[in-house]
């Protein structure tokens, strides 16, 4: 019985993975299809120069390893704006370095590099001084192993899924977010054992 639930509880943690990270990709996509359709500007060279620059720290964990992360956001624009609401789309790419630390296994530890071209829709004010936003990306990056713990990825270039839900300072003097991050090689070369990391981040501009 004990094994049954065991292997009950594993399957449903597998399909929740498998669900988010089809949410993470699946929005990335369609809101890269969306802005192409709308025929808005996508130069994310532009955006960086225009838009204000950020630091980001990401604590994260997954079922075996944890993981932090320090980012800087290049800037961020706006590529799409309804005409009758509140509903924008915005590009703000990032730089990412993180640390990864597994719980049993060798290597225990790794680094990795990414970039993140992410898109974030801007939902309006839940309140009084604050917004609201969904981030999505899917960005590439390498870690320094192919291995960690009793996880084998087999390649060091690697994809980087993210989605995430904000809050944020009406004046955006800061933003805080609850993240998933799916991180594999898209069977590339297998065994591709992912990690999906849940964390929660903080942001704040840069002077």
């Amino acid at each position: 019985m004990a094994l049954l639930l065991s292997s009950a509880h594993g399957l449903a943690q597998a399909e929740e993975r498998a669900a988010l990270k089809s949410m993470a990709v699946g929005g990335s996509l369609a809101s890269w299809a969306w802005l192409a359709w709308q025929g808005a500007p996508i130069d994310l060279a532009l955006c960086a120069k225009q838009g204000p620059s950020g630091l980001r720290f990401e604590a994260a964990k997954d079922r075996e390893l944890r993981a932090a992360s320090l980012g800087w956001r290049l800037g961020e624009c706006t590529a799409w704006r309804s005409p009758s609401s509140a509903l924008s789309l915005q590009l703000a790419p990032r730089l990412q370095l993180g640390a990864w630390q597994a719980r049993q296994g060798e290597p225990r530890h790794l680094v990795d590099a990414a970039f993140i071209p992410a898109l974030r829709w801007d939902l309006g004010a839940p309140a009084a001084g604050l917004r609201l936003d969904l981030e999505l990306g899917i960005g590439a990056g390498l870690i320094s192993h192919s291995r960690i713990g009793d996880r084998q990825k087999s390649t060091n270039f690697q994809f980087f899924d993210v989605m995430g839900l904000g809050l944020s300072s009406a004046d955006a003097r800061w933003r805080l977010s609850l993240d998933y991050r799916h991180v594999s090689n898209a069977d590339i070369r297998k065994p591709n054992q992912a990690v999906d990391f849940i964390g929660l981040s903080v942001e704040v501009p840069m002077p």
